[in-house]
């Protein structure tokens, strides 16, 4: 009985973690969500609004033009589709390999409208080099801006030699954890099977199955999280570490909720199997002295 229930307990943290992994770890809605949620949008739009405020010093172009089409809405929902289409294409879900999605139209026409504009007051002679120094200026800003999309680094990841890896794995976790879910269920049945003639036991087993499962989750999401292990993560851009540290979080405290009321479940199971044997034990005794 005691090695059903070990093998049964593995089962179920295996079951647990691949779970949680589907409906969550590989979640792309969850790490959309998480952009707005944490403030990383905003952030990045005023990444974007201090480096083309650098950027005017020496391109002599006043900042308000670099920023006169710059909208945060529009900035949010770049780096959102961004995110999703990177984590459908390293998740599986995808063929098309992910890209930045912005559209400079306007960018690009308040720079040529200044810049063609200031060369008509100052007499500068718009030839070939003159326009190439345009096309240059407007280059290195779009790199500049499109680099800071990948917020999650979900583009970096799903571009790297990793992401084959995933996109393996991810479509067949639905099949490992009907597997999973199958033989546990067989694991228990066995359990009710080799004590059915002592049923009172079975809440006991229970209770130390759930109370195991939870506590290998339980502990170590505790840990990192109220000594807040993931703060010192060392991120240049504000937007990349608010994304990320927000994200890492946001899966600690489901696993925290989840496996905190398992492991609540475990121990009111435990208790009320030991109740039970005591009362048990008592009425034995009554019994034997009656007769």
């Amino acid at each position: 009985m005691l090695a059903l229930a070990i093998f049964a307990s593995l089962f179920a943290v295996l079951t647990e973690a691949l779970i949680f992994c589907h409906k969550m770890v590989f979640n792309t809605d969850y790490y959309v969500w998480t952009i707005s949620s944490s403030g990383s949008d905003k952030a990045l739009y005023d990444e974007i609004d201090e480096y083309l405020g650098q950027y005017s010093d020496p391109t002599g172009i006043p900042k308000e033009v670099y920023t006169k089409s710059l909208d945060e809405e529009k900035v949010s929902v770049t780096a959102k589709k961004l995110t999703r289409s990177s984590l459908d294409y390293m998740f599986g879900r995808s063929l098309s390999k992910p890209d930045v999605d912005y559209d400079f139209t306007e960018f690009e026409n308040d720079i040529i409208e200044y810049v063609e504009k200031d060369a008509d007051d100052r007499g500068i002679e718009k030839d070939k080099d003159y326009y190439a120094s345009i096309d240059n200026t407007i280059d290195i800003a779009e790199k500049k801006i499109n680099s800071t999309f990948d917020v999650l680094m979900a583009k970096k990841l799903a571009l790297s030699s990793s992401a084959s890896v995933f996109r393996k794995i991810v479509p067949e976790l639905s099949l490992g954890i009907g597997i999973c879910v199958f033989v546990l269920a067989v694991l228990l049945g066995l359990m009710f099977y080799i004590d059915r003639h002592h049923p009172f036991d079975m809440p006991y087993w229970f209770g130390t199955l759930f109370f195991s499962c939870s506590g290998v989750f339980l502990i170590p999401s505790l840990f990192c999280r109220f000594t807040n292990y993931f703060d010192g993560l060392f991120m240049e851009n504000k937007s990349v570490y608010y994304a990320i540290t927000s994200a890492i979080y946001g899966v600690t405290d489901r696993l925290i909720l989840v496996n905190g009321i398992l492991f609540g479940l475990g121990i009111v199971l435990i208790i009320f199997a030991q109740v039970i044997h005591i009362f048990r034990v008592r009425e034995a005794k009554s019994r034997s002295h009656e007769h």
